[in-house]
């Protein structure tokens, strides 16, 4: 996919930093919300030094080119008026990998390996995470940088925050852009989101009941088109009617790294089986707690 090179994230899905467990583990376990120029920002203590993540700082070292104005969100039909140009065989939402055209089903792995923030699970994007899709297939705005913050905040608010170390590389990133003085030694996390290993991950399980049958031609587009000069201006997408629209919303799942579950405190979960390799996803059957602004 020649679209992969000139997209917006990029940046993020290319870089690959040593990871060291001990700075990403006692940044979660120190991690706390508090309000700055009317924003809401993440504070913590890593190696007794005072460590804050903000939007800003999200967009700046992750390069992802987007705008404090941006929204996370898109109008309601949006998305369902590209699902038909993804090849997009099933119900929606939410956005079920394994019904998507091969072409586009790698995009979507690595999309949800390397962006969302989901804790375990390969095969399903919500609603927000579908629209973030969207738009780097079409290139219109989107604020990933807010999505990304936005997540991060909810798992501070999570009581399994010191035990799911979410986004391990990305936080390895920002420490090593505005933090250089903390000292990196120790265990390092090998993370490996696209090894050889994914590819098994792309490839329904026998026995699924349900699989992709090609009934739609397939068409490249807007940024991943495979042509020779990539898109410049945004891909202009007629909403469709969708009666009773959900509203769209970020649901945010501590994941990536575990460690010292023995000690977790009782919450109530759902488990729901996934089709990729076995794998379960566990939902937080709580309500979210509300977020500073």
């Amino acid at each position: 996919m020649k679209g992969l090179n000139s997209c917006r994230i990029v940046h993020a899905l290319r870089e690959n930093p040593v990871v060291y467990e001990n700075l990403i583990q006692e940044f979660w376990k120190n991690a706390k919300i508090e309000v700055v120029e009317g924003k809401g920002v993440i504070v913590s203590e890593v190696q007794k030094k005072v460590v804050t993540v903000t939007e800003h700082m999200i967009r700046d070292v992750l390069q992802f080119n987007d705008q404090e104005t941006d929204s996370i969100e898109l109008p309601a039909g949006t998305v369902e008026a590209i699902l038909p140009r993804l090849n997009y065989e099933g119900k929606y939402p939410p956005l079920v990998k394994k019904f998507v055209h091969p072409y586009w089903r790698l995009l979507l792995h690595m999309f949800l390996l390397c962006i969302t923030e989901n804790r375990g699970g390969t095969d399903q994007l919500n609603i927000t995470q579908a629209a973030a899709l969207a738009c780097v297939i079409t290139n219109e705005p989107f604020s990933y940088s807010k999505y990304i913050l936005e997540a991060m905040k909810r798992n501070v608010l999570g009581v399994r925050k010191d035990k799911f170390l979410m986004y391990p590389r990305f936080l390895q990133m920002i420490f090593n852009a505005r933090y250089p003085e903390l000292e990196r030694s120790g265990n390092t996390l090998e993370l490996k989101p696209m090894g050889p290993a994914c590819f098994g991950a792309l490839t329904p399980k026998k026995g699924t009941e349900k699989k992709f049958e090609g009934l739609i031609p397939l068409e490249k587009f807007g940024q991943f088109a495979e042509t020779e000069d990539v898109v410049a201006n945004p891909v202009i997408v007629q909403p469709v009617q969708v009666n009773d629209a959900p509203t769209n919303a970020i649901f945010a799942e501590e994941h990536d790294v575990l460690w010292g579950v023995e000690d977790e405190p009782e919450t109530e979960f759902l488990t729901i089986d996934s089709d990729d390799e076995g794998i379960e996803i566990m939902c937080d059957s709580r309500e979210d707690e509300k977020l500073p602004p």
